[in-house]
């Protein structure tokens, strides 16, 4: 498996090396200013903080008092993890439960709730604007070099992965719970797991049945956080020069997105193919697409492993003890959707 990754990162940066040339990257990179450096950087900063509001919102809704500053050196943290690791964007979850419990008093079904409804709602809004940019690929008529129909198919089936569970869940269908149910006397450590991944399940389950009104207000205050997103996208193109408009800019905020889908730490090798790629195809040039990219993995590298050391050294710091937070009896589950009276 690991050598199967290794050989992919490694054709795919052999690809993109070929359609680059290095002294223009080179000088489209030394054309920017400090300034311009720093302007981005606490753009991307900001962008963290406004995700860690979602996260620090929803503990407030299951009755936990987690002041926002933490939760956004645990958001670095976790985002550390998640980049340098392989996978999806995904890794550090684990960590900011812990963060939780160790610092805040937070039971681990808890914790572990607050995170995956974060998780959820962020897949939602994310592939909600996937969806949406994939549509810019047709419209440029992209698809036919580059996407093809079998390719099409499994994005639309991955894309709509998030809003089949958020349904699955508002309906009380909870497979982990059942799981769990029939694995109640069972004392393996994947029994354990099931257990604690059932109950984080059914609060999940309660809380969109509970605060419909407000998850939602949380979905679409994620789309708005993507328009920061795509303007801060925008602004870096045009401080290397790359005069794009809006549906250019989608592209290739599209083609950037997708690569980090790949199994792949922090998207190695697929982020700059796919840049490379994009640029190519709307005409300014594989070498931009490359400096566009190194000029990302500066940044990215620097907050994952600023988040790191701050999640590190929370770690470390232990608060004093205290008796374990009870959760807001408001959300406790529903009857309907306790394993025994709903089996699936």
């Amino acid at each position: 498996m690991t050598l199967g990754l290794i050989a992919l990162v490694g054709g795919l940066l052999a690809w993109t090396f070929a359609f680059v040339r290095w002294q223009e990257v080179w000088l489209a990179l030394r054309a920017l200013h400090f300034w311009q450096f720093a302007l981005l950087f606490s753009l991307n900063l900001g962008i963290v903080a406004l995700f860690s509001a979602r996260w620090w919102y929803l503990l407030r809704l299951q009755g936990f008092r987690v002041s926002f500053l933490s939760t956004v050196i645990y958001r670095l943290a976790g985002f550390g993890v998640s980049y340098l690791t392989p996978g999806p964007q995904f890794g550090g979850e684990g960590w900011l439960v812990v963060l939780l419990r160790r610092r805040h008093a937070v039971p681990f079904s808890e914790g572990s709730a607050s995170i995956a409804m974060d998780k959820l709602i962020e897949l939602l809004a994310n592939f909600s604007f996937l969806g949406f940019g994939l549509l810019f690929i047709l419209r440029l008529g992209v698809a036919n070099s580059v996407l093809t129909t079998t390719l099409m198919l499994p994005l639309i089936g991955l894309l709509s992965a998030p809003f089949l569970i958020f349904g699955a869940l508002s309906s009380g269908i909870l497979p982990a719970s059942w799981l769990a149910e029939r694995w109640k006397c069972s004392p393996s450590f994947v029994g354990k797991v099931v257990h604690l991944i059932a109950k984080a399940e059914l609060r999940s389950a309660s809380l969109i049945r509970q605060r419909l009104r407000q998850v939602i207000a949380l979905y679409l205050y994620s789309l708005g956080i993507w328009l920061g997103m795509v303007g801060e996208y925008w602004l870096t193109l045009n401080f290397l020069g790359i005069n794009a408009n809006l549906s250019q800019t989608l592209f290739s905020l599209t083609a950037t997105r997708l690569a980090f889908l790949t199994p792949l730490p922090g998207g190695l090798g697929a982020l700059e193919a796919a840049q490379v790629t994009a640029l190519q195809v709307l005409g300014f040039g594989g070498s931009l697409g490359l400096s566009l990219t190194l000029l990302q993995r500066a940044r990215d590298l620097f907050l994952a492993l600023m988040g790191i050391i701050l999640g590190s050294l929370m770690h470390l710091r232990l608060r004093p003890s205290a008796i374990e937070q009870p959760a807001l009896e408001a959300l406790s589950p529903y009857p309907s959707y306790l394993p025994k009276e709903r089996d699936l």
